[in-house]
């Protein structure tokens, strides 16, 4: 038997999922403890504590984590879980991008055959804003004991994100063994400064020996002092056999303590630096222009000297990026209604910081950062 920690969907995180690439290197670890209330399929119901350490390197091209977990239940039965996962993203062509990840797992219980899986995954990316979707496929082993079995996994997914709001959409199909079954899964996540939420819906079907019906969870974490913060969550997760996973129910209580959360690279990333893509070197050179503005309607361009990829905010967009289409040489446009006025704006090329461009008045912004100040005429 195996045990699913309630926090345990953080390490989907680890993975590039759907959609932007992270701004900059960022190195996260932290700690969870807390208890739970676990109703297993074709199990009585038992209370359990639980620690989980996650390790998290996230950077433009390259992801990294590893998370662990230690589980004692009310009759001192204990479970040990271990999970590395990685990711590498090519650089964006057009519109597209290739990832190419794995992860490898195992589960420990008591005296019963450890289980243990390896699996590599090949996503095909659409990437903008506010929208994308990718094509993936993944293959590896699935072990209990001295067997083994191989899971083959295809799927197509989506993303938006909307005020704030990160939905996903994921169609799964899953064989192994002689076992198969679809998953349909949508997934949103909002935070600001007071709390962060996730939740997710899904479905199973054409199952064969998979089970079937309506799963979700829901995951509430708020901040209570400094790098402490509380954490509730509760639902039905579905059986997973690739990873060994039974279904349950579940209510679980608990605290993440983050240790550290740098900007900084970690010292592997050193290690890392041939794999990742390298930051544009004359970034800071992107200049924006008013090229027309008539009727309401203006066209901005923006002359980013090597960009593959150009997207601005301001508040005429309320803040949210909009990417822009290339346009002759160096040059990028946007179209855009917008009334006569003094707005304010920045741009961002290639996935890097957002900057305020050259070519306008430039002035402090609230968070001590610097903003372009555009004047449509």
């Amino acid at each position: 038997m195996t045990h699913r920690c309630w926090d345990a969907t953080a390490v989907a995180k680890i993975l590039f999922l759907a959609a932007a690439p992270t701004l900059s290197a960022q190195s996260t670890g932290s700690v969870d403890v807390g208890a739970s209330w676990v109703d297993y399929e074709g199990f009585l119901a038992s209370g359990a504590m639980f620690v989980t350490p996650t390790l998290q390197y996230d950077a433009p091209s390259v992801s990294l984590g590893a998370a662990g977990s230690y589980v004692v239940f009310e009759s001192g039965n204990r479970i040990l879980q271990g999970l590395a996962a990685g990711a590498w993203r090519t650089r964006l062509h057009g519109r597209f991008r290739a990832e190419f990840s794995g992860s490898a797992g195992i589960n420990v219980y008591e005296d019963y055959p450890g289980y243990g899986h390896l699996l590599g995954r090949a996503r095909l990316h659409l990437s903008g804003f506010p929208s994308g979707g990718w094509l993936g496929g993944a293959i590896g082993q699935s072990y209990l004991g001295s067997g083994s079995a191989t899971p083959v996994e295809i799927e197509l997914g989506g993303w938006t994100v909307y005020h704030g709001i990160a939905a996903n959409l994921l169609a799964k199909q899953t064989w192994i063994a002689d076992t198969a079954y679809l998953d349909v899964v949508g997934t949103g996540q909002w935070r600001d400064d007071h709390v962060e939420v996730d939740g997710s819906l899904g479905f199973r079907s054409w199952s064969n020996g998979g089970g079937a019906g309506v799963y979700g969870e829901l995951h509430i974490q708020v901040p209570i002092w400094q790098q402490i913060a509380a954490m509730v969550a509760g639902g039905r997760y579905p059986s997973d056999p690739v990873r060994g996973v039974i279904a349950a129910n579940y209510v679980s209580v608990g605290i993440r303590i983050t240790a550290f959360s740098s900007p900084t690279p970690a010292p592997a990333s050193e290690l890392l630096r041939a794999f990742e893509r390298p930051e544009p070197v004359r970034v800071g050179e992107a200049r924006i222009t008013i090229e027309s503005a008539t009727g309401g309607t203006s066209t901005l361009s923006v002359a980013a000297p090597g960009a593959e990829f150009v997207e601005l905010s301001g508040d005429f967009t309320d803040w949210e990026p909009v990417p822009l289409t290339r346009s002759e040489g160096e040059g990028w446009e946007l179209t855009i209604r917008i009334a006569p006025g003094v707005y304010r704006v920045n741009v961002r090329v290639n996935g890097g910081p957002w900057i305020a461009p050259k070519g306008v008045r430039t002035e402090e912004d609230e968070f001590g950062g610097r903003v372009g100040v555009l004047v449509i005429p």
